[in-house]
């Protein structure tokens, strides 16, 4: 998996996660693509998709980007919540 070609295709969606207040990490781990969402100050949790509908708009982008990516694992802010 070339993580570069991949971040190039999530361009679009880096670029409207950070209007709402959050960033893009894109990582490889276990064979499998690691999409983390980090919430900076002032985000809009409110803004994020479902994470199932997150990640069937990043498999899309990605596939148009040419790439394949057999696993996708996505981290929402939220999922980084201890009780």
């Amino acid at each position: 998996m070339n993580l570069q070609a991949v971040g190039d295709a999530l361009a679009a969606t880096r670029e409207g996660l950070e209007v709402a207040g959050f960033s893009l990490q894109v990582a490889a781990r276990n064979g499998r693509l690691s999409l983390t969402i980090g919430a900076n100050e002032g985000a809009c949790e409110e803004c994020l998709v479902p994470k199932s509908l997150f990640l069937q708009m990043v498999r899309d982008e990605i596939a148009a980007g040419g790439e394949k990516v057999d696993g996708i694992d996505v981290v929402y802010p939220a999922d980084k919540t201890t009780g």
